[in-house]
């Protein structure tokens, strides 16, 4: 499977099948229904009211980053830049992979700055109020996603709700660092209205290139995948529905990596 936004052949692996004649929304808690971007299932927004907040978050999730980089053994030059992440940890997938266990599944009580703040403005943006509380798991957790430039640390396309646990939410991404037009998160505007029928997806878990994932992948569609790449910028905010087609976000960036806030909120 290949596409303008990751040109690289991508190979999926696993027992694949079209599913039922569902759409998965209609059963579920739609939180953006009354919103007036519930058609496209994406939106970009300022986030804070002013730049000091934004500095504050960004710096303060940049620690955590470097937290998780110093815990895996790399000593971190003086004049380190996140960006140049990828030039720490080289070709060492093993590295690399001891750093992602510190910056996954944060705690809330871990985040830098008043998550009330981000809560608050995620819930005027969708107009429902929200907690950052999972009640599927009873978590309360936050993500740095980590994304080289060249490398498969992406997940495979795909609904977050192909995974129970992710049903009844709202997504967020922040970029961190190295966000641009070509290496932001792509998804597929108003495919979370797509009946299951009209898409193909493993069974269980994908194997992508080699790499096992939680979720499952999508292997093919009846639609074409028109897939953008929202790009929020300097104290924005990318909020969409975990119904919607998205993933497969290869970095083609030339020498940036690319970290970026995830998090999910459910109705209060």
């Amino acid at each position: 499977m290949t596409n303008k936004h990751n040109p690289s052949k991508v190979t999926i692996d696993g027992e694949r099948a079209y599913g039922e004649d569902i759409v998965l929304l209609h059963q579920h808690d739609n939180l953006i229904l009354h919103t007036d971007w519930n058609d496209d299932g994406y939106l970009v927004a300022p986030l804070f009211n002013s730049a000091k907040e934004w500095n504050n978050l960004i710096e303060g999730l940049a620690s955590i980053f470097f937290e998780g980089i110093r815990l895996a053994g790399i000593n971190i030059p003086s004049n380190f830049q996140i960006e140049h992440y990828h030039h720490l940890v080289k070709d060492n997938q093993i590295l690399h992979l001891q750093v992602m266990a510190y910056t996954k599944l944060l705690q809330l009580h871990q985040f830098p700055t008043d998550v009330r703040k981000l809560t608050s403005r995620v819930s005027d943006l969708v107009g429902v109020k929200l907690k950052a509380h999972n009640p599927q798991t009873n978590e309360q957790v936050f993500h740095l996603r980590v994304i080289r430039p060249g490398y498969s640390d992406f997940n495979p396309l795909h609904r977050d709700v192909w995974l129970d646990i992710y049903r009844d939410c709202v997504n967020i991404y922040v970029p961190v660092a190295g966000s641009t037009s070509e290496s932001s998160l792509p998804v597929v505007p108003g495919s979370h209205y797509w009946p299951e029928s009209e898409v193909e997806r493993t069974i269980a878990g994908a194997v992508m290139n080699g790499s096992k994932y939680n979720v499952p992948g999508l292997t093919g569609a009846k639609k074409e995948l028109n897939l953008i790449r929202p790009n929020p910028l300097f104290n924005e905010i990318l909020v969409f529905s975990p119904y919607l087609i998205h993933g497969g976000a290869a970095n083609l960036n030339y020498d940036q990596t690319r970290v970026s806030l995830e998090m999910r909120f459910w109705r209060e």
